[in-house]
């Protein structure tokens, strides 16, 4: 479903990116864990197009883009949903319009059928109670949880999730992570960056481990968390169990 090859990512003379090479199976859970500042945020970014490539080539579902085609740009950014740590919805619209509103602007769809699709996924996500709630009304579990809405909305062949309970008090994080544990059980292709060990032992199919713009080390969470094999991932074990 994704096929990364010999990718490259700097800013300025900044290489964050250094080669990197993966691959995500249809249906396939990857978590990214690492150090802030390894590089797994703008690599998860550059698997939907909000960051170009230096070099390299991204494939997402059969589709490839190009630093200088937009069109393909857009195409692979189509394939997948991205839910952000910061939620990223627009305040000045409820819970229901924040869903609609990709369907009704990006995929032309009649009123009426987009507010029929969103009312099903709020349901999907436990929110339909708060649909006619803006953004400052909710708390912040229920607003990533209308984030994981709309992406869904999309119809998304890839989830692609950046830290989505970073911005979250603790007691909320498991709403969130319940949802995404029903996505996974639904079958769907994702890629998760996260902080939350318990919860990437238990979602995952494979863990990457990423250290200075490099996968660094790639297996089962078994292997990774029970038997690493790099001197970095079993300092970055050490601290986080510490």
């Amino acid at each position: 479903m994704i096929s990364i090859q010999a990718l490259t990512k700097q800013f300025g003379d900044k290489p964050v990116l250094k080669g990197i090479d993966l691959e995500v199976a249809n249906g396939e859970v990857v978590v990214l864990i690492g150090r802030s500042g390894s590089g797994k945020t703008t690599l998860l970014r550059t698997m939907n197009a909000l960051e170009l490539p230096t070099s390299g080539t991204v494939t997402v579902d059969g589709l490839s883009y190009s630093s200088n085609n937009k069109k393909s740009q857009i195409n692979v950014r189509q394939k997948s949903g991205m839910v952000f740590q910061n939620f990223q919805l627009f305040p000045h619209m409820t819970a229901l319009e924040n869903v609609t509103e990709g369907l009704v602007q990006v995929k032309k769809m009649n009123k009426k059928q987009a507010t029929e699709i969103a009312i099903g996924l709020l349901e999907k996500v436990d929110l339909l109670h708060v649909k006619d709630q803006y953004p400052i009304q909710l708390s912040g579990g229920q607003q990533q949880r209308v984030g994981i809405a709309r992406a869904l909305a999309m119809n998304p062949k890839v989830m692609l999730f950046d830290e989505p309970t970073s911005a979250l008090d603790p007691e909320l994080v498991q709403d969130v992570l319940k949802v995404i544990q029903n996505l996974s059980e639904e079958g769907m292709t994702m890629v998760i960056v996260t902080h939350e060990m318990q919860f990437a032992k238990s979602v995952a199919d494979r863990i990457a481990f990423v250290h200075d713009g490099i996968i660094e080390e790639i297996g089962t969470p078994e292997a990774i968390f029970n038997h690493p094999q790099s001197e970095h991932l079993k300092r970055f074990l050490n601290v986080i169990n510490a």
